[in-house]
């Protein structure tokens, strides 16, 4: 239905926000503090000594450059993938607009048939289940009223 295809839409919107928001944070953190390789950097790339005192270390230079390239990309996904929420609901609020009351109206009326169809179903099975509890409690009853009545007997039969 063009609900459920809606309703999947926007999950798959929302979801997509909140992996781009975590892309964001994770570029926004230093890489070089979050190093698995134990503080190691690449001998290639000059070693970690500062030789000027305004330029950085290559190793660092590079975290810095490819966390920002990060968060640029992170940032302009969580803008496309605004921009695509807002006409989701956008969307939604024309739908609403236009539909007109008896449309409204069947569709409430429908979904209050549904729900006590299911409420129906759920008084029958707990009727059943209930039915079937007091059958179990009744045998349980009778078995334990047996085993007193024979325990009584070999009692009065000992004296």
């Amino acid at each position: 239905t063009p609900a459920e295809a809606w309703s999947k839409m926007l999950n798959s919107k929302c979801n997509r926000l909140s992996t781009q928001y975590l892309n964001l944070l994770r570029a926004a953190a230093s890489s070089s503090n979050t190093d698995v390789r134990g503080g190691r950097h690449d001998a290639r790339g000059g070693g970690g000594a500062m030789r000027e005192p305004n330029e950085p270390p290559p190793p660092l230079a590079a975290d810095a450059a490819l966390s920002a390239l990060q968060a640029k990309l992170a940032a302009q996904n969580l803008c496309v993938a605004s921009s695509d929420m807002l006409d989701l609901i956008r969307t939604l609020r024309l739908s609403a607009l236009l539909m007109d009351e008896a449309v409204i109206a069947a569709e409430e009326e429908e979904e209050c048939e549904d729900v006590g169809e299911l409420a129906i179903a759920a008084a029958e099975e707990s009727a059943l289940i209930e039915a079937e509890l007091m059958t179990l409690r009744n045998r349980v009853m009778e078995e334990d009223g047996n085993a007193d009545a024979t325990s009584g007997d070999v009692s009065a039969m000992n004296r």
